[in-house]
C-alpha cells in the first residue's frame, strides 16, 4: 500500500510539473501575441503620423496659394516687404506644426515600441518558469519516490528485528 501510495504521489508531482509547464508556456505565447500586436501598432502609428504631416503639408501649401492668390488680386508685389513676411510666417507656423505632428508620433510609436518588448520580456520569463516548472516536479517525484523508499526500507528489516530509532 506504501509503494502504490508512493508511486502515485510521485505521478501526481511530475503531472503537476508538467501542467503547470504548459501554463506558463500558454501564457509565453499570449505575450508573443501581444508583442506582435504592439509592434504593428507602432508600424501603424509611424505611417499615420507621416500621413498625418503630409495633410497638413497641402493645407499649407493650399494655404500659401490662397495668400499668394488673394494678394496678386489686390495688385500687391509678392516680392518684397509685408507679402514676404506673411509668406515665411505661414511656413514657419506650418513647419512647426509638422513638427509637432511627428513628436506626437514619436511618443505614440514610443509607447507601442516599449510596450512590445515588455511583452516580450514578459514571454521570456515565462518560458523559464515553464522550465522551473518542469524541474520541480521532477525534484518533487525524485523527493516524494525516496522518501516512500526509505518508509518502505524502514518497515522491512531482513533480519526481523525492529530498527533501531534514530539517535
Amino acid at each position: 500500500m506504501l509503494i502504490a501510495s508512493t508511486a502515485m504521489s510521485s505521478i501526481g508531482a511530475v503531472t503537476a510539473g508538467i501542467g503547470q509547464a504548459q501554463q506558463y508556456r500558454y501564457q509565453a505565447q499570449i505575450a508573443d501575441q501581444n508583442a506582435r500586436l504592439a509592434n504593428e501598432q507602432a508600424r501603424d502609428s509611424i505611417e499615420n503620423t507621416n500621413l498625418e504631416a503630409q495633410r497638413r503639408y497641402r493645407e499649407l501649401a493650399q494655404m500659401k496659394g490662397a495668400q499668394t492668390a488673394a494678394m496678386a488680386a489686390n495688385g500687391v508685389d509678392l516680392n518684397f516687404g509685408s507679402p514676404v513676411d506673411i509668406q515665411k510666417d505661414t511656413a514657419m507656423i506650418g513647419a512647426e506644426d509638422v513638427g509637432q505632428i511627428y513628436k506626437g508620433g514619436n511618443e505614440r510609436t514610443r509607447g507601442f515600441d516599449i510596450n512590445a518588448f515588455n511583452y516580450r520580456s514578459e514571454a521570456s520569463a515565462n518560458r523559464a518558469k515553464a522550465g522551473g516548472a518542469l524541474m520541480k516536479g521532477v525534484f518533487d517525484e525524485l523527493s516524494t519516490a525516496l522518501g516512500g523508499a526509505s518508509q518502505v526500507a524502514g518497515k522491512k528489516n531482513p533480519f526481523g528485528k525492529k530498527s533501531a530509532p534514530p539517535a
